[in-house]
């Protein structure tokens, strides 16, 4: 009984976590698609992450950065990171080598403030601006994530968390009935909303309003050849003998000559 009742507790926990995994995904490709809408992002993306975002996922032992933004975001990625985010790696040592030697090989953002400047302020000086670049930040520092809310709304804030990758809600969609978590149909594509005849509502940052309507079917009348009078078929008509050109059935003779006289 003991082992049984072990089984299906881990069953349970592998159904929770499956759930929970399904639910993430249906939050992200909401996330996107408001962003794609609203703010024109646009696979491939282009992903800024700081030092801290880096040693975080190899720290939980998640995997390479780039393939496990890859995987969260569904789509094709480049990964960016800032010179002050390499030089603030490099002066931590021992602790952040790994994640320091990764930063390396990473594409540096153009322009920006220059080491010794902190590393929270080149990221928000690369997303300054409506952030023109489509960057979506991963960070695991708070004060950059509330930052960047308040401030860069039209900035995608993704962080690490214990059972994987999540995305903050996006600050200016609170409401709209695309992003809000209230939203009637979440998780459903452009096509299920379509057959469900919905209406999607978006606003964008600066209060500009979209309708994308989706037609109804047309009620059509029944099919002409379902309701077509069936044409009743002539009975053939009786041979005549030789006149009809049908040979006439002959009698049947009975045996023993019964008819015969005697």
């Amino acid at each position: 009984r003991g082992r049984e009742g072990e089984k299906a507790s881990s069953r349970s926990r592998t159904a929770v976590r499956g759930a929970m995994r399904v639910k993430r995904a249906r939050k992200v490709r909401k996330y996107l698609r408001y962003y794609r809408t609203c703010h024109g992002f646009r696979a491939p993306y282009k992903v800024l992450v700081d030092g801290n975002f880096i040693h975080a996922v190899m720290s939980m032992k998640l995997g390479d950065a780039k393939d496990v933004v890859v995987k969260y975001l569904g789509a094709p990625s480049k990964l960016f990171t800032t010179r002050c985010v390499k030089e603030e790696l490099r002066q931590m040592g021992k602790d952040l080598k790994e994640a320091s030697f990764y930063a390396r090989k990473l594409e540096e953002v153009k322009d920006g403030p220059d080491p010794p400047a902190p590393a929270l302020d080149s990221i928000v000086a690369a997303v300054d601006g409506g952030n023109s670049e489509r960057f979506i930040v991963c960070t695991q520092d708070d004060t950059l994530r509330k930052r960047l809310l308040a401030d860069s709304p039209a900035t995608p804030v993704v962080f690490c968390h214990t059972s994987g990758l999540q995305m903050e809600p996006p600050a200016d969609a609170e409401g709209s009935g695309v992003a809000s978590q209230r939203e009637h149909g979440a998780g459903l594509t452009e096509e299920e909303r379509n057959a469900l005849g919905q209406e999607e509502v978006v606003r964008g940052a600066r209060g500009v309003r979209t309708n994308v309507r989706y037609k109804k079917p047309k009620a059509r009348g029944p099919n002409p050849l379902s309701v077509k009078k069936k044409i009743a078929k002539a009975p053939p008509a009786r041979g005549s003998g030789t006149d009809g050109g049908v040979a006439a059935k002959k009698k049947r003779k009975r045996r023993g000559g019964g008819d015969e006289a005697s």
